[in-house]
């Protein structure tokens, strides 16, 4: 019940922070919280076994982590930058094809045959691929809807009300930050130069919502563009919070003296480098993040068949 309290105060905390000051909000947290929770978050993974059946299944995200971790950082390779998608793709699919008599996927035809699809559509329909699986499945369908699906598991466990509020008022927020806004335009200095490698993510879903996007400004000054601002700041926001808050049911803070200050140092680093050269430490803070989004598939795709089956995430 206490921890159903505290989040509902976070998610609170969290819209009126991402309503205030959307852009600030964001970049602060991106850049300070960011590396923190993706360390941590890494690190518990790995000591529940990335939550596969069988571990030697890594090997097929370590895999592609190394490969994209190659495009992103050696010019030689960028040319081979629009391959990053499939194997986002690939690390999704091998999720879902994850138990143990599955293991040897080279084998399995279901796989084989998904693969082959995705093959065709990262082809044929290349654009709506890139845009699900490189820009919106580790952005905003991590944030928020694995968020909000972990949220209403956590209703489904207990079957507390208090706990369905939390997941209530995670929705009522959202909708809410979609809808009303300051038009705080007058808090832009400087933002647009420090936010301008987001700006497709926005663009985006102004094109979802049927709107175009005729200047970047649209993006910083305009009432649609904000209150867009508004509800990605708010679910990057409470994500992090929401997974800080977490410590007394999923344990991820107990682990190794030498671990922990392994990731503190490391997180450290991650800020200074951000803090020093910005184009340099999103670049790292971009593989950080992806890295952990990919080895929390397998728990994602286990969230979502307990959810269907009635239970709770693990």
């Amino acid at each position: 019940m206490k921890l159903d309290i505290l989040n509902v105060f976070l998610i609170l905390l969290s819209g009126i922070f991402a309503f205030v000051l959307p852009f600030q909000t964001f970049l602060f947290v991106y850049a300070f919280l960011g590396p923190l929770h993706y360390l941590t978050e890494i690190n518990w993974l790995q000591q529940r076994n990335y939550f596969l059946d069988d571990k030697t299944n890594v090997y097929y995200f370590f895999i592609p982590i190394l490969i994209i971790g190659c495009l992103v950082y050696i010019p030689t390779f960028h040319s081979l930058k629009p391959t990053i998608p499939f194997l986002i793709f690939f690390t999704f699919l091998v999720s879902i094809f994850n138990s143990k008599e599955n293991n040897k996927l080279h084998t399995n035809w279901k796989f084989l045959v998904f693969l082959t699809l995705g093959i065709t559509t990262s082809y044929y329909f290349r654009k709506s691929f890139q845009t699900i699986f490189s820009l919106f499945l580790p952005t905003l369908i991590h944030v928020f809807i694995f968020t909000g699906i972990f949220i209403f598991s956590g209703f489904q466990k207990t079957r507390n009300k208090l706990a369905l509020q939390t997941f209530v008022v995670f929705m009522l927020t959202s909708v809410g930050l979609m809808t009303f806004n300051l038009n705080s335009h007058f808090y832009m200095e400087d933002i647009a130069s420090k936010y301008n490698s987001f700006e497709k993510l926005n663009a985006t879903v102004f094109a979802i919502f049927d709107k175009e996007v005729l200047a970047s400004q649209d993006i910083y000054y305009s009432s649609f563009g904000i209150k867009i601002m508004q509800f990605i700041a708010f679910a990057y926001t409470y994500h992090y919070l929401n997974w800080f808050s977490k410590t007394s049911i999923i344990q991820w803070h107990k682990t190794t003296k030498t671990k922990i200050i392994s990731i503190l140092l490391i997180w450290i680093v991650s800020v200074l480098l951000y803090l020093y050269n910005y184009k340099i430490g999103l670049y790292w803070l971009y593989l950080l993040s992806l890295t952990h989004v990919i080895l929390e598939f397998p728990l994602n795709i286990t969230s979502v068949k307990n959810l269907l089956k009635g239970k709770s995430y693990p």
